[in-house]
């Protein structure tokens, strides 16, 4: 079975929140005219119950101040398929994005695992 990942960033609705464009450019706020790119201030997983945070962590290309780039999160949730695939584990992985101030975010990658054998 192929692994899954998922494109579309989601937001979270707990806060005031900014999704990627997936269209165009990463989503960018305006303050008196100037604009700012949006940065990672965190990056988290939830749902990963079969390799560490840690692991996934040094897997993926993106980083902590990295600018919250549409392509590099995409990369980031294909390494974490990756070593799902490695370990015959079928994965979704849904990223969310809170905007923690005008330019920065923080990036959770929801993580929903199910083994191969399993439908």
């Amino acid at each position: 079975m192929p692994v899954c990942a998922k494109a579309k960033p989601k937001t979270s609705t707990t806060t005031s929140n900014t999704a990627l464009d997936i269209n165009n450019n990463p989503s960018s706020d305006t303050q008196d005219g100037a604009i700012s790119l949006p940065k990672i201030d965190q990056i988290s997983f939830s749902g990963n119950t079969i390799i560490l945070s840690q692991i996934l962590q040094k897997a993926i290309p993106l980083k902590k101040n990295d600018i919250a780039n549409q392509y590099v999160i995409m990369d980031s949730m294909v390494k974490i398929a990756q070593l799902y695939k490695e370990k015959n584990i079928r994965v979704t992985i849904t990223p969310v994005l809170e905007k923690t101030s005008i330019n920065s975010r923080n990036i959770q990658f929801e993580i929903h695992e199910l083994p191969m054998n399993e439908k």
